[in-house]
């Protein structure tokens, strides 16, 4: 006897001829809960067929098996019978494609926030704003100069400064609306710009001990101002 052959052959054997082979889960689907619970109370499967069948098979299947007691509203078959012709049929829809881990936040994203005034890759604004690129190593090799630059980028500078011979009077705005992971990766950004070699990246727990005690822009000058730069 040929397998799966002809369909009076195929309805003799019932759905345990087509559906030999089981798996866990049925293909998502609307009408798969409804399959289970109608198909599964005689059949110890996961309602995988062996075989795609067409719809018209499907079909006599089903009639076979209210024969054999299935009890099924006209809703209820005709569901079941859409969502086999189509999850088990000979053209099945492929498997939805499993949702992309989102990818992580870098620190270039995060300094999108600093470029529009010190520049895409820190040259700054003569004599608007100081570029970062390069000053940034001087400060960090400054005995004070880590704690700066994470007090800066947190609660801003109000103050006259001086950066390779340039004066600037700017306010600069914090950033403390910004998770620690962000302040955090884009201060780590800024050592692309310059910074001494074996420097240490800054943390997210090193920037929440920093908001522990929080200084006005005015109070971040006067740090600014007690350090030792070239």
């Amino acid at each position: 006897m040929r397998k799966l052959g002809l369909p009076l052959l195929a309805l003799g054997l019932g759905l345990s001829g087509y559906l030999a082979l089981s798996q866990p889960t049925l293909p998502e689907g609307p009408g798969k809960e409804l399959v289970l619970a109608k198909c599964q109370t005689c059949h110890d499967i996961g309602l995988v067929a062996r075989e795609r069948l067409s719809r018209e098979r499907w079909d006599a299947v089903l009639d076979e098996m209210a024969l054999q007691g299935l009890k099924v509203t006209p809703e209820e078959r005709s569901a079941i019978l859409d969502y086999l012709a189509t999850y088990l049929g000979t053209t099945p829809p492929p498997p939805p494609q499993a949702a992309e881990a989102p990818t992580a936040k870098t620190g270039a994203q995060v300094y999108a926030n600093c470029q529009g005034c010190h520049g895409p890759q820190g040259e700054g604004n003569p004599p608007l704003f100081p570029p970062l690129r390069g000053h940034v190593a001087k400060l960090l090799g400054a005995e004070g100069g880590r704690n700066y630059l994470l007090q800066v980028v947190l609660y801003g500078l109000q103050g006259e400064i001086q950066v390779e011979g340039q004066a600037y009077n700017q306010v600069m705005p914090g950033f403390a609306w910004l998770p620690d992971e962000d302040v955090a990766l884009v201060l780590n950004h800024l050592l692309t710009f310059g910074a001494p070699e074996g420097l240490r990246p800054y943390t997210p727990e090193e920037v929440k001990a920093a908001r522990a005690k929080p200084l006005t822009p005015e109070e971040v000058h006067a740090l600014r101002q007690g350090l030792r730069l070239p």
